[in-house]
């Protein structure tokens, strides 16, 4: 079903609250509902995790790996990219040397006819912009599949993809996100960066209304 994506909005549901007394409190998991049209319908939903490193410098309480391994294996492969030892790995100190908490964008789920229209790139880019402009906000470009945690009802409809065409819509999909500003920070990254809001606005990739 063809969508005008100047008739998207996006509604935070819920927002797990930063707490102190365990690692895996100082990650922030947030979902949102993805509407579309006057109704504000329902098409699809996104979650998020937000690591307040902010709070966990302040704090020097536990262990950077703790508190990314401890939450989910989704932050636990974006630590084994960014820190060794609790450190930033140097080949990538320099572009988040300003850095402030880091996003993680885990999912962007929409219903099967809302599919393939190239939204990808701009609800990405539209969660981005929720944060603060010194946040690093990543994602994974990888298709989720029926039994991701994040489908635990069956609610989406996702289609058990082959592994070759399971590399075929991820090429797909970080062709969408680099083209709304996600980088590889490095060669062989599995994972695609948005930092210091060097990038096109979401309002700015949409194709203008016509007339």
């Amino acid at each position: 079903m063809p969508i005008n994506p100047h008739h998207i909005s996006l509604a935070t549901k819920t927002c797990n609250p930063i707490r102190r007394d365990a690692p895996n409190h100082y990650v922030s998991t947030i979902h949102i509902d993805i509407l579309h049209g006057v109704d504000q319908e329902n098409i699809g939903e996104a979650k998020v995790y937000e690591v307040r490193m902010d709070q966990i410098i302040n704090d020097d309480e536990w262990p950077l790996f703790d508190i990314f391994d401890g939450h989910s294996s989704d932050l636990g492969n974006l630590y084994d990219e960014l820190f060794a030892d609790d450190e930033l790995i140097p080949t990538v100190e320099d572009e988040l040397c300003d850095y402030n908490n880091i996003v993680l964008i885990k999912s962007i789920i929409l219903k099967p006819e809302y599919r393939g229209q190239g939204l990808g790139g701009i609800l990405a880019l539209a969660i981005a912009e929720r944060f603060g402009e010194q946040d690093i906000v990543v994602l994974k470009p990888w298709p989720i599949s029926p039994d991701d945690p994040d489908n635990p009802t069956g609610v989406w409809d996702l289609p058990r993809l082959s592994e070759t065409a399971q590399k075929t819509v991820a090429k797909k999909l970080g062709n969408s996100y680099m083209t709304a500003g996600f980088k590889p920070l490095f060669k062989g990254s599995a994972h695609l960066f948005l930092t210091h809001f060097r990038h096109p606005t979401a309002t700015q990739l949409l194709l203008p209304l016509p007339g």
